[in-house]
């Protein structure tokens, strides 16, 4: 709603790019026009004079989210007659359809319509190019995917006005080969009338709202739609300065391997880089000036994934040998602490406590680790506390603007990868009746209580995990023959009850990678997740492909690669080059940028605890 009404003060609001390219090109129109059809009630302020634009479309601040939902999805042809046209008959009504029109929409206004006054031949001509394949080359085609749902408004005003701003009198031809190529619906289905136009981009322009209420639950999904919505860029400019990064910092964290450092880049300097002459292992890096520093050779075997402390001193995972189940390694003496829980251990982002999973889960503060115990049973110490409401994979945040902490858990699948080879991710059987449950929790001065567990339905969805602040969570997605056909990332909006909290899952990202249980960075820019090799790997690791001789070693013995999805773009980075045999495995963020993952190596009893600097450089690369 907001950032309607942000466009409509402009007095062109324009939403652009809407249904995208591989929607086949765009919105359909779909059924009747609305029976009784609500006067646009253009302002003032709206109205075009021969010097400027007329508005893209116009507000609707008159309809009510749920209202307007129903008319913009009864236009797209949602529960239309049969015998009309549709939008179905191109693309299925879905709430993932949906989300994904919004998220390219969104992308175009930041992009395509950044000025749709157009006061110049100039401007008018630059905003066209943008909705080419290749906007830097004029001859390049048209492209839906570049002009969001506004493709179903390509026949009207501001359109045609843009064109003839560009191009003068011979604008006819070259805006005929846009409204063809773009223009949506295709087909037999009469295109929107301006009205008709308005609902759709309100509510797209509103964030969809209402969705989940008008549109059915979707069936098993059998695609994955990319798309990152505008939300998340306001998260992620918000989290710069506000997030636990920040904050951290504003609080002076030290940063473990940093006292020394003149900068970052400069942390963890005394330990051996991997690959070169003191460490040879061939993990060869994938980013320009990356450090990958191997932090410790551990002499036990550990078992399922490993995290951190916030300051990175702490690296925490089960393990398989030894008297108790569990190590929290201490980097700054150089020990591992035994520790009679299982697996599973999460830390708070602020640096004050972690939990760690047995016949329950254990919350300790963080102040018995600096106390160096020698040994821990999570029973017996008067800084740890047990709940039973706080499930198996669980992963911790802590609410900025309270002192609420949080635990989420749900569906998962287990993974303890580099123990046999192993070609392909966990599979992700999560079930149409999947939800995520979050808890809050308070600490009391003495101990962390819980207060009750909310439960949100995401069906087909698992390995949630939580962002350090608590405001987004990220999972799996399900697809035919539980293979994962990517990510899912909503923003969790909660709000205060009675003994609790009402919360909602809005989705605002889907990232189309393939990979085992994501962690966010401190301020929600990265995600860092590990990627089994297989079959379709072979070409970036260099290969011809599967069948080239090189890559049968891989075959034989499996591998696994870290990769940095960025946020705000979705676009993939692979950051090490693992040799066949050797696994690098559950990455994760320390406060500072810095990310830590294990290598484990088939056949060896020993494991490396590795770190990377690679999203620092990436962010620091113009």
């Amino acid at each position: 709603m907001q950032q309607a009404r942000e466009f409509a003060s402009l007095r062109h609001t324009l939403l652009p790019f809407a249904i995208m390219a591989t929607l086949a090109s765009g919105a359909c129109k779909g059924g009747p026009a609305h029976e009784d059809p609500v006067d646009a009630g253009i302002p003032d302020a709206f109205i075009p004079d021969a010097a400027i634009a007329p508005a893209l479309f116009n507000p609707r601040d008159d309809l009510a989210d749920d209202v307007l939902a129903e008319q913009a999805l009864a236009l797209m042809g949602y529960e239309a007659d049969p015998t009309e046209s549709t939008c179905e008959e191109c693309h299925g009504l879905t709430r993932q359809r949906m989300r994904y029109w919004r998220a390219i929409t969104d992308t175009s206004i930041s992009t395509c319509f950044t000025d749709l006054d157009l006061f110049t031949e100039a401007a008018a001509k630059t905003a066209i190019d943008c909705m080419r394949e290749e906007p830097t080359v004029p001859s390049s085609a048209y492209h839906t995917e570049a002009v969001g749902i506004f493709a179903t408004g390509a026949h009207l005003e501001w359109f045609d006005f843009a064109f003839k701003r560009a191009y003068g009198d011979d604008y006819q031809d070259k805006y005929d080969t846009f409204k063809m190529r773009v223009g949506m619906p295709q087909g037999e289905s009469p295109p929107f009338t301006q009205e008709q136009f308005d609902i759709v981009a309100n509510w797209f322009t509103r964030g969809v709202p209402a969705l989940d209420a008008e549109l059915p639950e979707d069936s098993v999904p059998t695609e994955c739609l990319p798309g990152v919505s505008a939300a998340v860029a306001s998260h992620v400019t918000e989290m710069a300065t506000t997030g636990w990064r920040a904050v951290n910092e504003q609080n002076n964290l030290l940063m473990f391997g940093c006292a020394d450092a003149a900068t970052s880049f400069d942390c963890l300097s005394t330990y051996p880089a991997a690959g070169d002459e003191t460490f040879s292992r061939g993990w060869n890096v994938n980013v320009a000036n990356q450090q990958l520093r191997v932090l410790r050779e551990n002499g036990y075997r550990s078992n399922f994934w490993t995290r951190s402390s916030a300051d990175g001193r702490f690296v925490a995972n089960g393990a398989q040998s030894g008297g108790a189940s569990s190590r929290i390694v201490d980097l700054l003496r150089d020990v591992s602490i035994p520790g009679s829980a299982f697996y599973d251990p999460a830390f708070f982002p602020d640096n004050s406590g972690f939990m760690f999973q047995q016949n329950q889960a254990y919350l300790c503060d963080q102040s018995l680790l600096v106390s160096e115990p020698e040994e821990i049973d999570y029973e017996s110490e008067a800084n740890c506390s047990a709940t039973e409401n706080v499930g198996l994979y669980q992963q911790l945040g802590r609410a900025l603007d309270s002192s609420d902490y949080w635990a989420i858990d749900g569906q998962f699948v287990s993974d303890n990868g580099g123990r046999q080879p192993q070609s392909s991710d966990p599979r992700a059987s999560f079930s149409e009746g999947s939800e995520l449950r979050l808890t809050p929790l308070i600490h009391t001065g003495l101990a962390y209580e819980d207060l009750d567990t909310i439960a949100v339905t995401t069906p087909y969805e698992g390995d949630a995990v939580l962002s350090s602040t608590a405001k987004m969570v990220i999972s799996r997605l399900r697809g035919p023959e539980a293979k994962q056909l990517g990510f899912v990332m909503r923003e969790v909006q909660s709000t205060p009850i009675d003994n609790g909290y009402q919360v909602e899952l809005e989705e605002v990202a889907r990232y189309c990678f393939s990979g085992g249980k994501p962690d966010f960075s401190f301020d929600d820019r990265w995600l860092v997740v590990h990627h089994y090799i297989g079959d379709g790997d072979a070409v970036d690791l260099g290969f011809t492909g599967p069948s080239d001789p090189g890559f049968e070693e891989y075959a034989d013995r499996g591998a696994s690669n870290i990769y940095l999805i960025d946020t705000l773009s979705g676009a993939v980075t692979r950051i090490t080059h693992m040799q066949p045999g050797q696994y690098a495995l559950f990455p994760h963020f320390r406060s500072d940028g810095w990310l830590y993952f294990m290598v484990r190596t088939l056949g060896e009893g020993t494991e490396h605890i590795v770190a990377s600097d690679a999203a620092l450089r990436l962010e620091a690369t113009p």
